[in-house]
């Protein structure tokens, strides 16, 4: 499947975005990965991963964060 992707952040939980429109991405999108081909299934079980990389990519934006989600 084909979704945009974008991460934000909620309290304490970094937010994966997986989209079908760029359109429908929050409005205080952190970081914007585009449109990749991936499922929400294999983005739930690379979360973790991914907060670990983007907190030691820009730890100041997700340096605090101890949960991941996608939606």
């Amino acid at each position: 499947m084909r979704y945009y992707v974008g991460l934000s952040k909620r309290g304490q939980t970094m937010v994966i975005q997986a989209t079908t429109s760029r359109d429908f991405l929050d409005c205080e999108t952190y970081d914007y990965f585009g449109e990749r081909i991936i499922t929400k299934k294999q983005l739930r079980e690379s979360r973790y991963d991914l907060l670990d990389k983007m907190k030691s990519r820009r730890p100041e934006v997700y340096g605090d964060l101890k949960y991941a989600v996608v939606e």
